[in-house]
Formats: C-alpha cells, sequence, structure tokens
C-alpha cells in the first residue's frame, strides 16, 4: 500500500484508482494499492511516491510456454478449436483474480427449507414446483460476518468452506503489465480511448508496433478510417466509417 501524489508535471494521467466502485485515473493525492513494476513504469511521467507498506512475492516466469502453446493453437485454427484457445488466454489470468466468496444453487423439497434457512446464507429463492425449490446460498463467507449474525440474531450459520485456486498478485501483475504495454500509446497526444490491450488514434501508429506476431498491435479496421465516434464508458462506444479512407484525417483502432 502507498500513498500517491501526482504532481502538477502529470499531463496525461495513466495510473488508475478504484473510486465508488469505478475506475479513474485522478491526479491529486490517494492511497492504493499497486505493483511495484507499474509504479517503476510512471515514475518518468511525474508521479511521486510515499510507501507505507508492502508484501514481497517471489518472482519466476509462469506462463510463457502456455501462452506460446495456445497462441500458436489459436493462430492456426479456426471453429470451435480457435475459439477455446482463446477462451485459455483470454481468461487465465481472471481465474486467479476471482473472489473467494461463492455462490452454490441446490434444489430442495420444500419440507425441508426450514433446515437450510436456519443454517444457511440464501441469495434468492426460486420456485420449481409445488415440491421442489432452487435456492442460491452463498458460501466461503467471512467469519465474523457469520459470528456476528449467529450472536445479534441468535442463529445457528454454519460456513461452508471450498477451496478457491486464486492468487491475486499474479491477476493484478499481468493487468500491471498490460497497462505498462498501453502508456506509450496514452501520452503521445494522439490517443481518445484505450483499455487494457486496444487504442483508438488520431494518427497512424509507427510500423514498428505493427504485425501479426505475438506481442504486436494489429490494425482492426483493416486500413479503414473512421469519421465520427462516440465513446461512452468501458467497452461502450460507436463509430462511423469514412466510405473513401483517404478524404478526412482518421481515427484508427489498433489492437
Amino acid at each position: 500500500m502507498i500513498e500517491h501524489r501526482a504532481t502538477v508535471n502529470v499531463k496525461i494521467p495513466i495510473l488508475p484508482c478504484k473510486h465508488n466502485g469505478k475506475t479513474i485515473f485522478p491526479t491529486g493525492i490517494w492511497i492504493g494499492t499497486y505493483f511495484s513494476e507499474e509504479l517503476k513504469a510512471v515514475q518518468k511521467y511525474g508521479y511521486t511516491f510515499k510507501f507505507i507498506e508492502g508484501y514481497e512475492f517471489s518472482k519466476m516466469d509462469l506462463f510463457s510456454d502456455y501462452v506460446r502453446n495456445f497462441y500458436e493453437q489459436k493462430r492456426n485454427s479456426t471453429g470451435p478449436k480457435r475459439f477455446i484457445a482463446k477462451m485459455h488466454l483470454n481468461q487465465l489470468y481472471g481465474i486467479f483474480g476471482r473472489k473467494h466468496d461463492l455462490l452454490e444453487t441446490v434444489n430442495i423439497y420444500k419440507k425441508d427449507f426450514e433446515k437450510f434457512i436456519s443454517s444457511r446464507i440464501i441469495k434468492s429463492i426460486i420456485p420449481i414446483n409445488d415440491r421442489i425449490i432452487a435456492l442460491l446460498m452463498y458460501k466461503n463467507i467471512n467469519e465474523d460476518i457469520i459470528d456476528k449474525l449467529n450472536t445479534e440474531l441468535d442463529m445457528n450459520l454454519s460456513n461452508y468452506q471450498y477451496l478457491v485456486n486464486a492468487n491475486v498478485a499474479i491477476a493484478s501483475a499481468v493487468t500491471s503489465y498490460a497497462r505498462i504495454q498501453m502508456i506509450p500509446f496514452k501520452v503521445d497526444g494522439s490517443c481518445v480511448y484505450s483499455d487494457t490491450d486496444s487504442t483508438f488514434t488520431t494518427k497512424r501508429l509507427d510500423s514498428i508496433y505493427l504485425g501479426d506476431d505475438l506481442g504486436f498491435m494489429k490494425d482492426e479496421l483493416n486500413g479503414l478510417r473512421i469519421k465520427e465516434a462516440y465513446f461512452l464508458g468501458v467497452k461502450k462506444y460507436g463509430y462511423k466509417l469514412l466510405p473513401d479512407a483517404q478524404s478526412l484525417p482518421p481515427l484508427q483502432r489498433q489492437q
């Protein structure tokens, strides 16, 4: 955890922060938790930090062989095989960042409902027929919440614990490395929208960034230009293409 102080030199904010459940890119002073490599990457853009506390993790190459394997399958396959390979690539780091509190769905007889409601925290109840209902119930609940409910409501709730294979350090590092890769595209003055793997720009990217291999950007519009675009939020945008690619200065989408 660090206290972050953004100086007046930060012209284009590139360090994110969670605020009221949303990700923003502020200036000013705030406290947050960040991956160390991202802090190193943004220092030259005017950010300064006061460190409060930290966690140290071992460093090793975990996914190079995994990524190369499924990237080759994606590039050289079509149909379901390509889709599955793409999902293996896109969803891996999200698995490591998933929450430990889970939901469980069970079908029970109505006559057994009292037994469940007295020992489990139920999110919703769905009638199936005259005899059966479906219960959506919480698992892996914080022990303090269970103790408080049992004490204040004189209940006998049990905490049903299930192992969740997750590692938030891995997920946050992958996301941070993606943001680091996108910094050059954000700070050159031509970026009008960006997420962790793509950018809309008002000028053509340098050829050194473009290619078909892993790690390169590609022109998602195949040379077409954008006449008009609206960006309403995260992955919420729309645009109108130019009929003539040479008629007006473009917006380009690169990914």
